[in-house]
């Protein structure tokens, strides 16, 4: 029987910093997701794939967008104790920038 490489933590407040969503963090190890579900419509994205600039997060990590609606969240995110940034990345060609994060559930 394989290992499950999810964890959740249940009954969890999200700062975006224009809205507060309540629901349960999801991380998926082996797909290298973290989503906010909750019972009210679908699955929040949290993280953000990398993988058009050839970037894939170590095992326990995930790629954190800081721009748009996500400015400001990683940090949110670290303060509640829930990640632990591990490096600034800039990427695009704007130059925003990404974390990556490990994640603390």
């Amino acid at each position: 029987m394989a290992e499950s490489t999810t964890t959740v933590k249940h009954d969890v407040t999200i700062d975006f910093g224009c809205i507060e969503l309540i629901g349960s963090l999801v991380h998926d190890d082996q797909y290298r997701v973290l989503e906010l579900e909750n019972a009210e419509g679908p699955a929040e994205p949290i993280s953000t794939s990398l993988q058009g600039y050839r970037l894939t997060p170590e095992p326990g990590n995930v790629f954190i967008k800081d721009w748009f609606e996500h400015s400001g969240l990683t940090a949110r995110l670290a303060q509640a104790g829930l990640v632990k940034p591990v490096r600034a990345l800039t990427v695009g060609p704007f130059g925003p920038t990404a974390y990556e994060v490990q994640v603390t559930l």
